[in-house]
């Protein structure tokens, strides 16, 4: 059970190293912490063991400006998250979701996630909210 509670901690405070070897086996609870990091992320380093190798190679390419406007566009905090749709397989899940933002505004959200390594990542994400 401590072992349970410090991993969680791990995730909850952002540690990519430890983060990633401590993964959920649930693709659901994993975007969970996915989104935990992200709304405190500082970097992009922060956030690269979440994402697939593919999607975190492309993100080293960009000039670091543009990593930082990454990072502006995408950090969010998300609450009262909602799965309304969801498929998961072995390999692949994909997730239709609905959340508030920090101001307190309904997003509706989009992830897809596939196992790499044994453990899942983050292949695509979007959230979008509407104008007042």
């Amino acid at each position: 059970m401590r072992a349970v509670t410090v991993a969680a901690l791990v995730v909850t405070l952002g540690s990519p190293a430890i983060a990633e070897q401590s993964t959920p086996a649930d693709p659901l609870e994993f975007y969970k912490g996915y989104l935990a990091v992200l709304a405190k992320a500082k970097s992009l380093d922060e956030l690269l063991p979440y994402y697939t190798a593919e999607l975190s190679q492309g993100l080293r390419k960009m000039p670091k400006e543009m990593q930082g406007n990454y990072l502006k566009m995408n950090v969010r905090q998300l609450t009262d998250l909602k799965v309304t749709k969801q498929s998961v397989t072995a390999s692949k899940a994909e997730f239709q979701m609905t959340a508030k933002t920090a101001k307190g505004t309904e997003t509706t959200g989009a992830a897809t996630l596939v196992k790499e390594g044994g453990a899942w990542k983050v292949e695509d994400e979007s959230w979008a909210t509407q104008a007042p």
